[in-house]
């Protein structure tokens, strides 16, 4: 088994799912620039303290489902499955990554850092410990931990939180429940060889489409409230991938098949991605 410390630097780097955090780091982003104020330090020091906790609360994540992910074909080659990080390393050093990326965000502001520090523990305690096992709402809680990204990127620039990140928040909270359980209709067996009882597996993929297209229906107001801080160019961008991720949504309900869920899963990230990004550049413009 490889323990070179650039090894365990890769299994590291696995475990806390980039794919997430840099998407988490975006949502920080847009939320510093949506207060309208530049401010360099605060944003380098929100971003970094985010991705330490992101990280640490991803790798907590897989050192708790280990025994979960090896049943999962999409999870089975994770570090932890296979035994080059231990359960009991993986918890700890994502302990630390938590607090370390909690003790960052003072850098800016005590409010910074409790928003950083509520994302963690809504994904490990409330997501990850108590409803993921339990509930089929557990992602809709968990959809929180996004929110607190935006949160503490907002806060780090004004030390305040105000209508406009609660909107951009929302926004978050909101794409959540669709993305991931079109993610989960897509692997649904996974997911019931597991024992997650998330939505698509205890309920027929006919409701859990209808409940897709529910939330991101219920998502696309934020979106289009947000052109109120960012502009007309914003809001008729919003208005276009909104319409594109409802065809999606209706196309779903129609058939609703893994390789439907699938293509509205894919769209799902790059609409998010791309509206943070606007956010960002009108603030800047």
């Amino acid at each position: 088994m490889a323990t070179s410390i650039s090894a365990r630097l890769i299994y590291y780097a696995k475990l806390s799912k980039p794919r997430i955090i840099w998407l988490l780091d975006l949502a920080a982003l847009s939320g510093a620039f949506l207060s309208g104020k530049l401010m360099p330090l605060n944003i380098i020091a929100v971003l970094i303290g985010g991705t330490l906790a992101s990280a640490g609360s991803m790798i907590i994540n897989e050192g708790i489902e280990i025994d979960k992910d090896k049943v999962m074909k999409r999870t089975s080659k994770r570090p932890t499955v296979m035994g080059y990080v231990s359960q009991k390393e993986a918890i700890y050093v994502g302990v630390a990554l938590l607090t370390l990326g909690t003790l960052a965000g003072l850098l800016d502001n005590l409010l910074t850092s409790f928003f950083i520090l509520l994302g963690g523990l809504v994904y490990v305690l409330i997501y990850t410990v108590w409803l993921k096992p339990r509930s089929p709402l557990n992602i809709v809680i968990g959809g929180l931990a996004g929110s607190a990204a935006a949160w503490a990127g907002f806060a780090s620039t004004t030390s305040s939180f105000t209508i406009s990140s609660l909107l951009l928040g929302l926004l978050i909270f909101m794409w959540t429940p669709g993305h991931f359980w079109a993610l989960a209709l897509k692997f649904k067996e996974d997911y019931s060889r597991a024992g997650i009882p998330m939505l698509p597996v205890i309920m027929s993929e006919t409701f859990s489409a209808k409940m897709i297209a529910v939330s991101n229906a219920l998502m696309i107001p934020f979106a289009l409230a947000l052109s109120i801080y960012s502009g007309i160019v914003y809001g008729i961008v919003a208005a276009v991938l909104s319409a594109i991720q409802m065809y999606f949504s209706i196309r779903l309900m129609k058939n609703p098949t893994g390789e439907e869920a699938w293509r509205s899963f894919k769209f799902s990230s790059p609409y998010l991605a791309i509206l943070l990004i606007l956010i960002i550049i009108t603030r800047l413009i």
